[in-house]
């Protein structure tokens, strides 16, 4: 135990001196353990890599002013601190999303239902003016919530191309939906499906 800290605080002096050796050596010993220790968090393995890489190349990129006691106590805080930024700004988004979603309920419920009618079938009409395929594809997706995968297969194309489709569709949409006089402001939109 003793010489596995001694190696580590070596290995933090040499880092600090800019030693891309040192830094190697660091990421061999901790990447896989960290990644695992992330993963346990988050049970997301694309997640855990990608705050891994993360803070290890902050540990390179701010070597010379971070203060490491213990370098295994020191990146698993880092990680476990980044995870924990993470949850916090996903929670913050779907707030973000569950407060549009309360707004286009206010407004629906406080609008005349000849209004809304009118507003539903204008946006029919708008996917309806869609490309053929991109239509298809986009009332697969959003209205029948087909994932890209199955479409793909569906269509014998790409997931890359569905996800292509679908965002072309929502340029169209959301700019036509802009043009209307009948939305005041997108909350409905929002109302009519969450994903937007």
């Amino acid at each position: 135990m003793t010489d596995f800290r001694d190696n580590n605080s070596l290995l933090v002096k040499r880092l600090r001196l800019g030693d891309k050796d040192a830094y190697t050596q660091i990421y061999k010993i901790y990447y896989a353990k960290l990644c695992r220790y992330v993963y346990s968090l988050s049970n997301n393995a694309s997640l855990a890599e990608d705050i891994v890489q993360e803070q290890l190349m902050h540990l390179w990129l701010k070597r010379e002013t971070h203060t490491i006691i213990s370098l295994n106590a020191y990146l698993y805080r880092s990680v476990y601190n980044k995870y924990i930024s993470f949850c916090n700004a996903e929670k913050r988004q779907l707030s973000l999303k569950e407060k549009l979603r309360m707004e286009a309920i206010i407004e629906v419920e406080s609008s005349e239902g000849a209004v809304n009618q009118e507003r539903l079938n204008a946006l029919k009409n708008i996917i309806d003016n869609l490309p053929q395929k991109r239509k298809e594809i986009f009332i697969l997706s959003k209205l029948k919530n087909y994932e890209y995968k199955e479409i793909a297969s569906m269509k014998n194309i790409s997931e890359r191309t569905v996800e292509s489709q679908i965002r072309k569709a929502l340029i169209t949409i959301r700019h036509e939906v802009s043009q209307l006089k009948l939305f005041k402001n997108l909350s409905f939109f929002f109302f009519i499906n969450p994903f937007f």
